[in-house]
């Protein structure tokens, strides 16, 4: 791919949490524009994304592999490309698939998260044999559910209304996270099971929808 051809095609719009996810999930490859350090780091870059939170710093972040492009470390020598790179979203100008997708980790993926972030939002499952779990589904369905449920508040009382809504004390929004862990794990929950995660599924959902709103400011 001849990645400078593909500048002509950019749309300029703020990175959607709800796009980054999605890729992530679809493993798609991305081009994006990042407002990075100079020397060299401003400009186009081909990414595959695979993990998706929040930094130490609390900024939210992306963990992608940089195929090609702008780069300020291997403008200095220092990190030759590809590699691994940590982006911050608000320094994302531009997010746009490639048309190509990408289907097995780079040498050093974490498939337990990203030592760099505070709390990881999702990460990409290579191993689809691998049998789901609660913890290893939860932020996934969380992230999913919580975007489509502010979806249709701003579609049926639009945007403004978001800051009356606590998705996290909505029973509507454990009713479908419940339900989507059973769709994946292929069993009912116990109540048990519900007592162990409701605290983390309450600040996951907090969580998700504080950076959806935020994104949309």
């Amino acid at each position: 791919m001849k990645l400078y051809n593909t500048l002509k095609d950019i749309i300029l719009e703020v990175v959607a949490v709800n796009s980054v996810t999605d890729t992530i999930k679809k493993k798609q490859k991305i081009v994006v524009y990042y407002d990075g350090d100079e020397p060299g780091g401003k400009g186009l870059r081909l990414i595959e994304p695979v993990c998706f939170g929040y930094s130490k710093a609390d900024n939210p972040v992306l963990r992608a592999w940089d195929l090609e492009g702008a780069s300020h470390t291997a403008y200095k020598g220092e990190q030759p490309l590809p590699g691994w790179r940590l982006f911050r979203l608000d320094k994302i100008l531009t997010y746009k698939p490639s048309g190509e997708n990408f289907d097995s980790p780079r040498p050093g993926y974490n498939p337990r998260g990203d030592r760099s972030m505070n709390r990881v939002i999702i990460n990409a499952v290579f191993d689809e044999g691998t049998e789901p779990t609660i913890e290893s589904s939860i932020n996934d369905i969380v992230t999913t559910v919580v975007n489509s449920m502010i979806n249709d508040i701003i579609q049926k009382e639009g945007e403004d209304y978001l800051v009356n809504v606590d998705l996290s004390k909505a029973a509507e929004s454990y009713r479908q996270i419940y339900q989507e862990l059973e769709r994946r794990l292929n069993r009912k929950l116990t109540p048990e099971d519900k007592d162990n995660f409701r605290s983390q599924i309450q600040n996951l959902i907090r969580q998700s929808q504080d950076l959806v709103i935020n994104n949309l400011k």
